[in-house]
């Protein structure tokens, strides 16, 4: 069947759709010539005093308070009609006089001729140009920039909404559109603290389609000598205004830091309720050089990252999920801010740690920050002047140089007056150790106590990881010590330090000596150095008791008693150790008595300088044999 084809159809379609262009253009003709007679016109139709009068009226509705213009506005059409405020300044009356809120060097805004024509124009599209804004925070977190007007009444009858959005009248929820910030400031009054925070350089660009609606906001801003970016955005921004609880998000990068919140949160009480936090510290010297803070214990760190997800519960703020890293440290754990009404807030939780440096966490609490009431030579305060803590802590690996632990179980307590480290267990040279190190003044910027228990531990590690020299004993031992420090222990001068050490080893040996030699030197020698007695064996011993009592640079040995297999070594004297010698005396002698012939009775001092002092020995008195006694005669 042969199928055929109506050749009038393709003409009609390209007629029709001739005739649509055609209309189009017409149509765009006509929108466009009545755009430009609209323009051309608009001058003739539309008051600019009209106009002027009521952009200052709405200024003046919208912050509730004196408008005054002192340059000339400029109204222009093109490409789209805007009017231009010179020399804006806001203020209000109070008891002193005449405060100003705020001054504007340009504010513009765009209006719809239609309005306008019709006597009420509608303003859009907002531009600051050099705004200058003064707000006051009052004791109880709440902002104060004008108390009456549009705003402020959206901002006094806004309600929270299902969903994380804020209702508002009808009659109070006018559009705004977009707004545009060149080179404003803006001059913070906290009555809270005393103190006054400028911010300055601020561009920004702002989109707010209604009072009612969502706000977000991207802004470049210079704090304290610093450059800032800022992302914000929020579905409560009224609430914001008002101090009250809203949802938010809001970014925060600079040079030395950044950070990062989403969640719910109060600006005016300074509370979170909940949301996600992130801080990244790029630069730690050079932001606590920014901040004028000092805080020992941190001049080594470079960067630090901080997450977490908190939230407020029953007046505490938990960071829950915590995750940090502090250069090549990282760990988690929970933490809790709690705000008691008497005394300071604390700081309680559980943190793990991968690696800890000892000294470094002790000395950070020792926090000096700059203020201005004190001079520098009288300016120490603390961190726990401001913060009390309850931490338990525990670590993979923890190290107090020289020395390194392993499953470190740990505390740390700092409240009023207390200041506790505790380290409840911990792997050390193949053993384990306990200490407790209670600081003097409340913190550890100061001097304290410790007391110390190291159970069946290779001293030999020990020694060989303190680089010691000298007769030192090699083998596994224990060691029970307490001291007292004036200064902070991991800074402090040996001399500083008292205190008591005792001591206990068995089945190990005495390095550096040679019985052998001691007595083949003694029968020829007056003295001798140690090291001219020097064993590579040095002297064996099935146990060793050692104690000792220290102060003021020197230590009284209490008790010192080495029993060996063969021979037994007892010393006694002073070792005054901040310069490195020794006054000691000493008897070797044989560890079975029925053995005296083959181990004679050896008595030595021992004086000089640590660790090759010098031995004298010194001579026995000889024993007076008892007389012989005759007979008696039996009487006659």
């Amino acid at each position: 069947m042969a199928m055929t084809t109506d050749p009038e159809k393709p003409v009609s379609r390209r007629l029709s759709l001739r005739r649509a262009l055609r209309i189009a253009l017409a149509l765009l003709s006509a929108v466009l010539l009545v755009f430009v007679i609209s323009r051309a016109a608009a001058p003739y139709l539309i008051s600019s005093g009209l106009v002027r009068s009521a952009m200052e009226r709405a200024v003046a509705q919208w912050t509730g308070h004196r408008v005054s213009i002192e340059g000339t506005p400029e109204i222009a059409f093109w490409p789209e009609p805007r009017v231009t405020l010179n020399a804006v300044t806001i203020s209000k009356r109070t008891d002193n006089g005449q405060k100003v809120l705020g001054r504007v060097e340009k504010l513009s805004a765009s209006f719809g001729l239609y309005s306008a024509i019709k006597g009420s124009p509608r303003f859009s599209s907002f531009r600051f140009v050099k705004p200058e804004v003064f707000v006051d925070r009052d004791k109880d977190g709440r902002l104060d920039w004008a108390s009456e007007g549009l705003l402020s009444a959206a901002v006094r009858q806004v309600a929270s909404q299902t969903g994380s959005g804020q209702a508002l009248a009808g009659d109070l929820d006018t559009p705004i559109g977009s707004v545009e910030v060149e080179n404003g400031s803006v001059r913070l009054t906290d009555a809270a603290s005393g103190r006054d925070y400028t911010l300055s350089g601020i561009t920004a660009d702002i989109s707010w389609p209604r009072l009612s609606g969502s706000l977000t906001a991207e802004a470049s801003l210079s704090f304290a000598n610093r450059q800032f970016k800022v992302n914000f955005s929020s579905a409560q921004p009224l609430l914001i205004f008002g101090g009250k609880e809203a949802a938010m998000s809001f970014s925060l990068d600079g040079a030395a830091f950044s950070s990062s919140f989403d969640g719910i949160a109060s600006v005016g009480r300074g509370s979170v309720v909940s949301g996600d936090m992130r801080l990244d510290l790029k630069d730690v010297p050079a932001l606590l050089d920014w901040g004028g803070i000092r805080i020992a214990g941190l001049d080594k760190l470079k960067t630090a990252v901080l997450r977490a997800t908190l939230s407020t519960v029953d007046n505490e703020l938990r960071f829950e999920g915590l995750q940090f890293g502090f250069d090549d440290t990282h760990g988690s754990g929970i933490l809790g801010l709690s705000r008691p009404k008497d005394g300071k807030p604390l700081l309680s939780g559980t943190l793990a740690f991968d690696q800890l440096d000892i000294a470094d966490l002790l000395s950070s609490f020792s926090l000096d920050l700059p203020s201005e009431q004190e001079n520098n030579e009288a300016r120490q305060p603390r961190l726990t002047q401001w913060l009390d803590f309850d931490l338990t802590l525990s670590a993979t690996r923890a190290t107090l140089p020289p020395f390194d632990f392993g499953d470190v179980a740990a505390s740390i307590l700092l409240t009023g007056k207390t200041a506790k480290f505790d380290i409840a267990d911990a792997a050390f040279e193949g053993g384990d150790l306990t200490a407790s190190y209670t600081g003097a003044e409340g913190d550890f910027s100061g001097g304290g106590s410790l007391t110390l228990a190291v159970r069946n531990a290779d001293f030999g590690a020990v020694i060989d990881r303190m680089q010691l020299k000298g007769p030192l004993p090699r083998g596994r031992g224990s060691v029970d010590m307490s001291m007292k420090t004036e200064d902070p222990l991991w800074a402090t001068d040996l001399s500083e330090i008292s205190g008591k050490l005792s001591f206990t080893a068995e089945n190990g040996v005495l390095q550096t000596v040679d019985s052998r030699k001691f007595r083949e030197f003694a029968a020829t020698k007056a003295y001798y150095q140690l090291s001219a007695a020097d064993s590579e064996t040095g002297l064996p011993y099935d146990r060793l008791e050692f104690s000792a009592s220290f102060a003021d640079g020197s230590a009284e040995i209490g008790k010192a008693l080495l029993t060996g297999p063969n021979e037994t070594l007892t010393l006694s004297g002073l070792i005054p150790y901040q310069d490195r010698a020794l006054a000691v005396s000493g008897d070797l002698t044989a560890s079975d008595p029925t053995r005296d012939n083959e181990f004679s009775h050896l008595r030595f001092f021992v004086g000089g300088s640590w660790p090759d002092p010098v031995i004298s020995p010194v001579s026995l008195p000889r024993e007076t044999p008892r007389p012989e006694v005759a007979p008696a005669t039996p009487a006659p």
